[in-house]
């Protein structure tokens, strides 16, 4: 019997190993396709606090991925990843206490190295969206995703992951097999994926090429956060994306002087 029931199990392993093989071709197609679209994004921000009187302000240099959606060099990322602010409520403010963000400078790095200046046009704080959009129009065209042809996953549906890994790696193209473990519609539709991630402003594919969306930091709307659930890593869809993307491409870049969050 224990013969029997060993050679059963290795007949199913030998034959849900093609369909495994055939997974991660498509996965590396999409890969191949779409890995220049993830880029880096270089901030330097000024942080200034004040507190009875007293204000500190201190500059801060991060380094973050975002995802081209045009190619004019248009790229959206999360808010929290740029702007240190963008998370703190009414709650975490204090009689006396005061916060201020001013962004210095915004840099774009592309896949072959590239330093395209940028501002950022739009914000987004309820979506975690920011929207970066080069100075000058680049020589070439980025390359870029398509909101347009995009796709609305099931729960359980396989995804590709895009990122970049960091400096110490080369910023080389990284992918990840992941799946949609929830989706959510209310307030609006998000995806929630299978696994945690530590890069944000990346981008979620099918295994047919067609994109999901870009991964943002999801927020309570109560005004407490105090439990562990009260934040949630979310794919926000590329119908979303594309409604804001389409005022942020006629978005006038802020004034040096009125540079806030």
């Amino acid at each position: 019997m224990i013969k029997i029931i060993s050679a059963v199990v290795c007949a199913m392993l030998l034959l849900g190993a093609p369909g495994l093989a055939q997974v991660e071709v498509e996965a590396r197609k999409v890969v191949d396709a779409y890995k220049d679209t993830v880029v880096t994004v270089q901030v330097v921000v000024n942080i200034k606090e004040s507190y009875e009187g007293k204000t500190d302000s201190q500059e801060q240099r991060h380094t973050t991925t975002a995802t081209v959606i045009d190619p004019s060099g248009l790229a959206v990322t999360s808010l929290t990843e740029i702007s240190p602010d963008s998370y703190m409520d009414d709650s975490d403010r204090t009689s006396g206490y005061s916060f201020s963000v001013e962004m210095k400078d915004v840099r774009i790095k592309t896949a072959d190295g590239t330093e395209v200046p940028a501002d950022v046009v739009l914000r987004d704080k309820d979506l975690d969206l920011a929207f970066i959009r080069p100075k000058t129009k680049p020589q070439k065209p980025l390359p870029a995703i398509d909101l347009t042809n995009a796709s609305t996953p099931q729960v359980l549906d396989q995804v590709v992951v895009l990122t970049r890994l960091g400096q110490a790696a080369n910023r080389a193209p990284a992918a990840r097999l992941d799946r949609i473990e929830s989706v959510l519609t209310k307030p609006r539709t998000l995806y929630v994926l299978n696994n945690l991630h530590e890069e944000l402003g990346i981008p979620a594919f099918t295994l047919d090429g067609k994109c999901v969306g870009v991964l943002v930091l999801r927020y309570a709307t109560t005004s407490s956060r105090s439990e562990d659930s009260d934040t949630c890593l979310a794919v926000v869809p590329c119908a979303t994306l594309a409604n804001a993307a389409a005022q942020a491409r006629e978005a006038k870049p802020p004034a040096k002087s009125e540079a806030k969050p």
